[in-house]
């Protein structure tokens, strides 16, 4: 192995040690030499990535080494990545119908929160928030954020995009902030940092930020083993708000922030560095458990999570009342 190997080698695993979540647990020296025994007669640094594939993952299921951009076409086979699959349809019983424009029950509010890869996109945010804004002029008195198909990607456009519903603006942080430092949402921009940096704002919309009637609405969250990354991100967001109920299944397990390290090949590594908090300062190392475990269909094959967020929704006394 050429000494430039070996060095390309000892660079990734001590940026690998010096971000990892896990920096006090692992047997450094140990992993490396598993690394250089497994890249043995590498002549180039790509002939490492397999070995340190195996090294990122043996240490944390969310770490990973991403290819250079212009590599990733010969390593798939010309593949690109499946669609995510089409939000869940509504069961018959809860279709839209009338002019509640998608209230179910007449009072109700689902949002479907999707999946966001790569940087802002203001139309995403735009649509969430135009549904939240359609709903309540219709009169929405609770709502069901259905995060099941949310595989993740970037969180800072779902917290802009559901932000008129977290009821506060400091709604989460990471292990790894500085005091003070969290989640922000506000003026329909969302970001990580203290409550004055909104200018380092990640997520935003085009249009004019919308407000609801009610801001502490009663709001069912929709989860299952789906649900990751950043879907997990914004299912966090919520909790510790009052008036907030889980349905569903344990989420997938990846509620960690990643730190990307570029090698001097082009390749990146993905490094989890950190663990969420909810707004309550409560740490979340592996998936989430909802309040309320139900299979995700009955004896009828309707869909069971949503009839009970909304049997819970109505018992609330912001839904109760107006029955």
């Amino acid at each position: 192995m050429p000494d430039s190997v070996r060095g390309y080698i000892r660079d990734a695993m001590a940026a690998f040690r010096a971000h990892s979540v896990h920096r006090t647990e692992v047997d450094w020296p140990t992993l490396e030499d598993s690394v250089i025994a497994q890249s043995a007669g590498a002549q180039r640094p790509s002939d490492t990535w397999r070995a340190l594939t195996w090294a990122l993952r043996n240490v944390d299921r969310h770490s990973f080494l991403l290819p250079p951009p212009d590599r990733m076409t010969a390593l798939t086979g010309g593949m690109m990545p499946s669609p995510p699959p089409p939000g869940r349809r509504l069961a018959a019983a809860f279709e839209p119908r009338g002019p509640s424009d998608g209230l179910l029950d007449g009072r109700i509010g689902v949002v479907v929160v999707p999946p966001h890869s790569g940087r802002n996109r203001s139309a995403y945010v735009d649509s969430l928030q135009a549904r939240i804004g359609a709903l309540d002029s219709a009169g929405a008195c609770g709502w069901v954020i259905d995060l099941r198909e949310n595989t993740g990607g970037n969180m800072w456009p779902m917290l802009a995009g559901v932000g008129p519903l977290l009821g506060g603006e400091m709604v989460g942080s990471f292990t790894n902030s500085p005091p003070g430092a969290g989640w922000h949402y506000r003026d329909g921009r969302s970001w990580q940092g203290d409550s004055t940096s909104s200018a380092e704002v990640e997520g935003w919309g085009s249009t004019p930020p919308r407000l609801v009637r009610n801001p502490a609405a009663p709001v069912a969250l929709l989860v299952g083993r789906k649900t990751a990354s950043s879907g997990e991100m914004t299912l966090l967001a919520f909790l510790g708000r009052p008036s907030v109920r889980s349905f569903g299944d344990s989420t997938a397990g990846y509620t960690s922030s990643n730190t990307n390290i570029p090698l001097r090949d082009g390749a990146t590594l993905i490094v989890t560095s950190s663990y969420p908090r909810d707004r309550r300062g409560r740490t979340y190392p592996i998936s989430v458990s909802p309040d309320e475990f139900v299979p995700p269909s009955d004896s009828a094959g309707s869909d069971a999570p949503l009839r009970r967020a909304v049997a819970w929704l109505r018992q609330q006394p912001a839904c109760a009342e107006r029955r």
